[in-house]
């Protein structure tokens, strides 16, 4: 197959040859489809890598579009308890299903916009709805100030749905600008949305005891509304970094060139060599690895895990603890395949498929409570921890592989990454069905 340089419809832009971590990048002024919608570009070359500070901003889109979903898992048990009504295994599917439509979008449409109004719009909403849904929680629900657990139920559920509409603006958009650079940008993504998970935890607990030690009333709702805010500021942080400092670095200047096509044409251009969904059926099998392993991660946590008691009754935080146990090996498992070789695409799919052990596992540890070893909080903490990095190792070899299955054109790497995105998102969603679908089934 000739190279993208060498094909006469190729669209004018990038081409990127890797040699380390060093990338030369070339824009070049070659016929394409349609000639009269592409702005011409001079010809240049020049030589950028992919540096650690990079990478770290590159980490930050992950760190920054999961840290709001994080919080809210932190305080789940709280948010369930003043909405009632499942809320705790409603919310995941909700969540997923504003994801999924807003991946879908992007899919077809993404990249016909530039990055910095979608990441804006997505920042937007990650820090505008979780103190929303804050002060909802602290005012209408159960013990409130409006005691109507419907009206408070229905209210969270759109809280979460713009909040997943956010997720899936930045995430998505942050892995199809990774796409066009270089698989470790991906790995960076990924480690970033784990180590997001770090944090949540450890702030919900110090919140909490500060205002225990304080004389200040209905602490549950004031640790709730402060934790939010948090995570409302963190996710303001995007928009002044990629503005002023993601979009200035020499590669990525180079990359987002690429932009310049984007800002002369309309809804009804397509600027992909190809249609859409060549580019899809391309990616589709590794797609389907990242899916699976989603929807077996979400089809027991956290509609299984919360169920789970400590043997130790005086043990209240537990649910949370091994929470974190699994946030902490999730960011691990997501970690190593940088420096890992890559599994070839038949063993990845093995290793993906086994993962379906742990579903009848998880729900003998809710079923049979008190029967060894599903008593032991050691063998909780390894259950999860299991979970964690398999899920962790799956996802990120999946999603560095996905954009690899395309030609070498900028453009459908970007597309393949935005599929690559929809796969993690819609296993959410059909975890999370399956997972309320388990729970009303065993009558949980």
């Amino acid at each position: 197959m000739p190279s993208p340089r060498s094909r006469k419809d190729h669209v004018a832009g990038l081409d990127c040859h890797m040699d380390g971590n060093e990338c030369v990048l070339r824009i070049s002024e070659e016929p394409c489809e349609d000639d009269t919608q592409k702005p011409s570009v001079k010809p240049a070359t020049t030589t950028a890598s992919i540096d650690a500070w990079l990478l770290l901003q590159m980490g930050m889109f992950g760190f920054v579009a999961l840290s709001p979903w994080n919080f809210v898992l932190a305080e789940l048990a709280y948010l369930n308890g003043k909405f009632e009504h499942y809320f705790g295994s409603t919310l995941p599917i909700f969540y997923g299903a504003a994801v999924n439509f807003t991946q879908i979008l992007l899919i077809w449409y993404g990249n016909r916009f530039t990055f910095l109004p979608r990441f804006t719009c997505g920042c937007i909403m990650l820090s505008v709805f979780p103190v929303l849904l804050a002060i909802f929680a602290m005012t209408i629900g159960e013990d409130n100030l409006i005691d109507n657990t419907g009206l408070g139920f229905a209210l969270g559920l759109v809280c979460v749905f713009f909040l997943g509409t956010g997720y899936g603006l930045l995430e998505s958009s942050a892995l199809g600008l990774a796409a066009l650079c270089s698989p470790k940008c991906i790995s960076a993504i990924m480690v970033g949305e784990g180590a997001s998970g770090l944090l949540g935890w450890p702030i919900n607990t110090v919140l909490n005891l500060a205002l225990d030690a304080s004389s200040i009333q209905r602490v549950p709702e004031w640790r709730c509304l402060i934790f939010f805010i948090i995570s409302s500021l963190i996710a303001l942080i995007i928009i002044p970094m990629f503005r002023f400092s993601t979009s200035k670095h020499p590669y990525m200047m180079r990359v987002l060139e690429i932009e310049a096509s984007r800002t002369a044409s309309t809804l009804t251009s397509r600027q992909t060599r190809r249609p859409i969904i060549n580019i899809v059926w391309e990616v589709l099998p590794i797609a389907l690895c990242v899916w699976f392993t989603m929807t077996v991660t979400f089809t027991v946590f956290p509609s299984q895990v919360v169920l789970w008691q400590s043997s130790n009754p005086n043990n209240l935080g537990f649910v949370a603890q091994v929470t974190y146990t699994f946030q902490v090996v999730d960011t691990i498992g997501r970690f190593l395949p940088s420096v890992l070789p890559n599994l070839r695409t038949s063993y990845l799919m093995v290793y993906v498929a086994s993962r379906v052990l742990l579903v009848p596992l998880f729900i003998c540890t809710s079923l049979y409570s008190t029967a060894v070893p599903f008593d032991k909080d050691w063998f909780m903490h390894i259950e999860m921890a299991v979970l964690a990095f398999t899920n962790g190792t799956c996802v990120t070899m999946s999603m560095v592989a996905g954009p690899s299955r395309v030609s070498g054109d900028k453009t459908e790497q970007e597309v393949a990454g935005y599929t690559m995105s929809f796969g993690i998102v819609s296993g959410i969603l059909f975890g999370s069905v399956f997972g309320l679908l388990t729970n009303v089934g065993l009558d949980q």
